[in-house]
């Protein structure tokens, strides 16, 4: 208080008033010092708070980073083991490509004796019994053949390799040649066999780009599916044609059977290789278990699908759809329209130069060729080759490949570089050859020779392939 005052009523009320007016009067001090205490205690449990927190994510971070540690070294010992497993696969896979290339090529090889000279056989005199032996030697042979040509194309498949080679042709011929050719095996078991074509094919001579060889893979093998498959019934063939609104044709070709069917529990495993439906199939009927699984991928490659229906029983449905490209009417070598193959060769005394070092072939192609009226002259190896080529007039070169002293390809490159040097006329060489897989018959192609014959030799082949090469001189020379 500033004075005394001596009304009692007065210094009341002076005394009264700076306690209320004070801001720091005692319950006003209680009043802070609790809300301070309230505050303080509130940021020392939230620094706690916040302390902790930051330690459970210092620790946490820790751990993350040893985790990112060990499972980066995880990821490289495991990179590493993949890349060890992938060279590993290459590697096998390599070797394997080896291993069937060379098997390919020693089986043909003796394969092209037992057939070729078979063929042979069959144009001489034979007795019924005889010819029915011989029929069996040629059947026997053929599958052996297939079988190799199966896996061979397998091994394709799988590395990827498998080639397919578009090129103009009425698809009408091609499918009239498909039902030509499984007709009267149909017939011969007392089977029904009916074809009918539908859509573009009904009215018109469709013509597509697309690869006769695999597609009648395809189709041969349903179809004689089929035909083995049913014991009596039918066999029907149905091929449809329309146009996309993308420009692509259409082409749905469906196999129906009334033969032995499918079970549902076993349509899984009809599309693995060497395996088949049931196991007594392939001692009752034969067969790798690889002709679907490759018709599949064919047809895959061809934009569609191989896909089928059946029951056990009850028949089987086989749908293989692709996608064509349409083209123009193709082009026909005129002087081969007008002639048969079998003329050309009989046409002159043809001056034909074999390199075979193999006797049995030897044999094969002079009975292929005694027919006609040729001047045949057999040397047994790559360096001869050249050697007579050079001393003597040539009209054709039949060039085994693998040979002693000089290979066939090798002596192609020399003649044709000795051709080149001289401005001589290039003479026709046919490279012949057991190594069939695609990228070796590119081979022997890009070395200069004309065209190529695999082994086991086809007459029907050797003769058309020479006839072609042949013409083409005979027009060259004109």
């Amino acid at each position: 208080m500033s004075g005394r005052i001596l009304d009692r009523k007065n210094q009341l009320v002076a005394i009264e008033k700076p306690i209320s007016n004070n801001p720091r009067s005692p319950r006003s001090d209680r009043v802070s010092r609790r809300r301070y205490d309230r505050e303080t205690r509130a940021r020392q449990e939230a620094e706690q708070l916040l302390e902790a927190k930051s330690r459970e994510l210092y620790d946490a971070n820790q751990a993350l980073q040893k985790q990112a540690v060990g499972l980066e070294d995880a990821v490289a010992k495991r990179t590493t083991e993949l890349e060890a497993a992938r060279n590993e696969a290459e590697t096998a896979n390599a070797a394997k490509s080896i291993f069937l290339a060379a098997m390919s090529h020693e089986i043909r090889t003796p394969l092209n004796g037992v057939l070729g000279l078979a063929t042979a056989l069959s144009e001489s005199d034979l007795t019924a019994e005889q010819q029915q032996m011989l029929g069996l030697i040629s059947d026997s042979g053929n599958l052996l053949l297939c079988v190799i040509n199966d896996i061979l194309d397998l091994s394709k498949v799988e590395a990827g390799k498998l080639e397919i080679e578009n090129i103009p042709a009425s698809l009408n011929d091609f499918l009239d040649s498909v039902c030509a050719r499984f007709a009267p095996i149909a017939r011969d078991k007392g089977l029904r066999f009916t074809s009918l074509y539908g859509g573009l094919l009904s009215s018109n001579q469709v013509w597509a780009e697309f690869d006769q060889t695999r597609l009648g893979q395809v189709l041969g093998n349903l179809l004689s599916n089929a035909i083995k498959f049913t014991s009596n019934g039918a066999v029907a063939f149905t091929a449809n044609v329309v146009m996309l609104k993308t420009g692509k044709l259409q082409v749905n070709l469906i196999i129906r059977d009334t033969g032995i069917g499918i079970p549902e529990d076993k349509s899984e495993r009809i599309f693995q290789p060497f395996v088949q439906a049931d196991e007594s199939i392939t001692r009752k009927f034969g067969g790798t278990g690889l002709g679907l699984v490759i018709a599949r991928d064919i047809c895959r490659m061809m934009g569609g699908s191989l896909t089928f229906l059946s029951a056990d029983g009850d028949g089987t449905e086989f749908t293989a759809s692709i996608q064509l490209s349409p083209s123009k009417k193709a082009a026909r070598n005129k002087d081969l329209q007008t002639e048969d193959h079998e003329e050309i060769l009989k046409y002159r005394k043809w001056r034909i130069l074999i390199a075979e070092d193999n006797k049995t072939n030897q044999l094969v192609l002079k009975h292929m060729l005694k027919r006609f009226d040729l001047e045949l002259t057999m040397v047994t190896d790559g360096q001869k080759a050249v050697s007579a080529w050079r001393t003597q007039e040539v009209d054709l070169i039949l060039m085994d490949v693998n040979m002693p002293e000089m290979d066939g390809v090798s002596s192609t490159e020399a003649i044709r570089a000795e051709e080149t040097a001289s401005n001589q006329k290039p003479v026709p060489i046919l490279g012949i050859s057991a190594n069939a897989m695609v990228h070796q018959v590119s081979r022997y192609l890009e070395s200069g020779m004309t065209d190529h014959v695999s082994k086991p030799i086809r007459k029907p082949e050797l003769i058309r392939t020479m006839a072609l090469a042949l013409s083409q001189q005979t027009r060259s020379s004109q």
